[in-house]
């Protein structure tokens, strides 16, 4: 953990510099460069951090829940097969957005907002720092929260999950306080703030959001789960896809690009997974497979093959570690050719339909990509259809089938507004629907087809397929979340069968896992095991299979 306390002291280093501190020698001031940065110069660079931590990660995270998976065939590809890299940072930017991206920074703009009375800046920090801690123990178990930044450490205790979740709880209580105090004033923030435009009370429904996440993890803790306190959250939090918590980008350069998209040409060895061309085709919801039960979403979130006679408009997807079957087949064949016909059944890149490399490397374009896998396209992190999911879930534990099934219909039509949205409002952000929005006659007859089942009939398995649904290609850790909740494989009580149903473990696990799945990613190579390593000891991180340890939140 020494590359905390190092960041830690170039991060004072650099406030120093601007701060009016006492000068080295009498020579240190720059008239030219700010003494203390305000909280309006800050704010923005920590919002555009937070895509950097969710979305490099998911390179590793989609694998594990069969979002996107290894393209190429007979790859054996490491994360397809719930493994890891040993000695790498690959997997380790939540970890590193947590402490190093945002963590002093976040501190700093807290510190100087209550100092200054810019409460708005002060509240939304520490919302945004109640997230990003939420996301780094649900991603790693057990993390650094106590002594976080504590100056003058180099070695840093690991706290129990428990108690970070706990802190977690309390920080966006005291967010709430200080944001209730930002309504009675002045709002500084406007300008700088990308997501809400300075609006306070998107900022406390944000951080209900949270909350609702917190106290719904415990769902496996009969003596923790409080199905009310999260259903109460649910109702504070996002009141439409309008309140969605997204991350816009300029798409002027890389860096202010979607990484997604296809300028940075960081998906092209992904594909979508048969798991979700199986859940948006007709064949594991609606139990049909029938072109009637196909899910009108499927055109606008997944890319098809140049083939379309499969029956589902030529949508395929991989399996866990084989990849394509077709991947390989390249070059020019014989019309109707063996080898011609089997090219045509390659699984699309994500970017558009029926294409095999990126259209545009390198060249920015509102019109290349698809859904989020664009250029311009926003990035969402938390979404009304979201929480509307969780609290059909949490009504559902608490026996109260009326108001989970009206959460989860909620959640399903909030996810076709979200898909419908302009999200041109967000910097010009691309819209993430293809070509046109879906129908309000494709939307009514989904809602009457197969896939949507009736009060009488639903079950969990029916709440967490549609929530996958809606959270593929963004809410990664948020599924994983789900599906570690429910070991992956677990039995729907009501039904017998596994609620993920078509949901499997690939063919074998990488060989450290002792042929057991991935329960959480171990902390960052560079930061922990080559500084912290005797605290890593203490938590049996030093084993090999430490990554398929439970994490406290899924046990009961």
């Amino acid at each position: 953990m020494k590359n905390i306390f190092i960041k830690t002291i170039l991060f004072s280093f650099l406030l120093m510099s601007f701060a009016g501190c006492k000068k080295y020698l009498n020579i240190n001031s720059d008239p030219d460069t700010t003494q203390n940065p305000s909280n309006s110069s800050v704010f923005p660079a920590m919002l555009a951090g937070i895509p950097r931590g969710v979305q490099y990660d998911a390179r590793y995270m989609s694998k594990y829940i069969q979002n996107l998976l290894a393209s190429a065939n007979g790859n054996a590809d490491t994360w397809d097969r719930h493994g890891y890299l040993s000695g790498s940072d690959a997997s380790g930017d939540i970890w590193r957005q947590t402490y190093f991206g945002l963590g002093g920074n976040l501190e700093y703009i807290i510190k100087n907002g209550l100092d200054k009375g810019e409460y708005d800046y002060a509240g939304a920090a520490l919302v945004l720092k109640a997230l990003m801690f939420q996301m780094a123990t649900d991603y790693h178990g057990e993390i650094i929260f106590t002594e976080a930044f504590k100056e003058g450490t180099y070695y840093f205790k690991y706290d129990s999950q428990q108690v970070v979740y706990q802190g977690i709880d309390s920080m966006c209580r005291k967010a709430d306080q200080i944001l209730q105090t930002a309504q009675t004033r002045t709002v500084t923030m406007g300008g700088s703030d990308l997501s809400f435009a300075g609006d306070i009370s998107r900022w406390r429904k944000l951080n209900y959001a949270i909350l609702a996440k917190n106290f719904h993890r415990v769902t496996n803790k009969a003596a923790l789960y409080q199905a009310d306190s999260v259903i109460k959250y649910c109702d504070l939090a996002m009141s439409s896809s309008s309140d969605d918590f997204v991350i816009p980008f300029d798409a002027s350069k890389n860096d202010d690009a979607n990484f997604y998209g296809p300028y940075r040409n960081n998906m092209t060895s992904f594909r979508q997974s048969n798991f979700i061309v199986k859940l948006l085709d007709g064949t594991t919801i609606a139990n049909t497979g029938n072109a009637s039960d196909i899910d009108p979403r499927i055109s606008h979130m997944l890319t098809c093959s140049q083939d379309v006679s499969n029956g589902n408009g030529g949508y395929r997807g991989v399996d866990p570690a084989l990849g394509d079957p077709y991947s390989a087949l390249t070059g020019v064949y014989a019309v109707n050719s063996t080898n011609w016909i089997n090219a045509r059944k390659r699984v699309s890149a994500v970017w558009a339909d029926s294409i095999y490399t990126n259209p545009s490397v390198a060249v920015f374009s509102l019109s290349a990509g698809k859904y989020l896998f664009k250029d311009k396209a926003v990035m969402p992190v938390i979404t009304y259809h979201e929480m509307q999911f969780i609290k059909a879930e949490a009504a559902y534990r608490k026996g109260s089938k009326g108001l989970a099934h009206t959460a989860y219909l909620a959640g399903i039509n909030g996810h076709f507004d979200f898909i419908n949205r302009s999200y041109a409002s967000y910097r010009g952000d691309a819209n993430i629907f293809n070509i046109a929005p879906i129908s309000a006659v494709a939307r009514a007859n989904y809602l009457g087809s197969n896939n949507v089942k009736d009060q009488a009939t639903f079950t969990l398995t029916d709440i967490m397929l549609q929530k996958y649904i809606g959270l593929w290609g963004y809410g990664f850790l948020e599924t994983w979340v789900d599906m570690r909740r429910f070991h992956y494989i677990d039995l729907d009580p009501e039904t017998g069968a596994q609620v993920y149903k078509n949901f499997n473990f690939p063919a074998s696990f990488y060989p450290n896992n002792g042929n057991k799945p991935v329960y959480r990613v171990r902390p960052r190579y560079n930061s922990e095991y080559v500084w912290n390593l005797d605290q890593l000891k203490i938590l049996g991180a030093d084993k090999i299979d430490y990554h398929t340890n439970e994490c406290w939140f899924s046990k009961p």
